[in-house]
């Protein structure tokens, strides 16, 4: 099923149109999700870079991840709606992108990933006085990697040919 009528008919829609030519909506999406990026990758990161003990040692793990829990989330959210909303202005171009489906393979194995990481979640404060697992920290690099591909698919997406 070839899936371009479908998603030239979304990004024609009177809505989506209407949101692409606005002076000022369609920046105010497309900075609220930068924003909530910072937000929510941001605080991520954070956490990784704590697992990996490469910055925040003085802190223990349990309270980096339950203190910005609540920011990453709101800024996920966000960042979701923002970026559907983005896709939706430009479907066709988006969709025959490269990097935007580079983009979506890496986000995927990002939230594959963080499930995966709530395994280890109960034991977080166990971490607190010991050091990190070998498979945390492995599922920390992994989920910078993820992340740092994300953002830079996102930012190339604009110049691909």
């Amino acid at each position: 099923m070839n899936p371009l009528p479908l998603l030239n008919w979304i990004q024609h829609t009177d809505w989506a149109t209407a949101m692409k030519e606005s002076s000022l909506v369609f920046p105010l999406i497309e900075g609220s999700h930068i924003l909530s990026l910072s937000f929510s990758v941001g605080m991520v990161m954070m956490l990784d870079l704590r697992l990996l003990r490469i910055s925040f040692r003085s802190q223990p793990v349990s309270l980096m991840m339950q203190q910005p829990m609540p920011w990453t989330v709101a800024g996920f959210g966000v960042m979701f709606v923002t970026g559907t909303l983005l896709f939706l202005t430009q479907a066709v171009k988006a969709y025959g992108n490269v990097f935007f489906r580079v983009k979506m393979i890496l986000l995927v194995l990002a939230g594959i990933n963080a499930l995966y990481q709530l395994k280890y979640y109960p034991k977080m404060a166990e971490w607190d006085r010991t050091e990190t697992p070998l498979g945390v920290r492995a599922i920390a690099v992994l989920s910078l990697i993820f992340w740092i591909g994300v953002i830079a698919c996102g930012r190339t997406m604009a110049y691909e040919l």
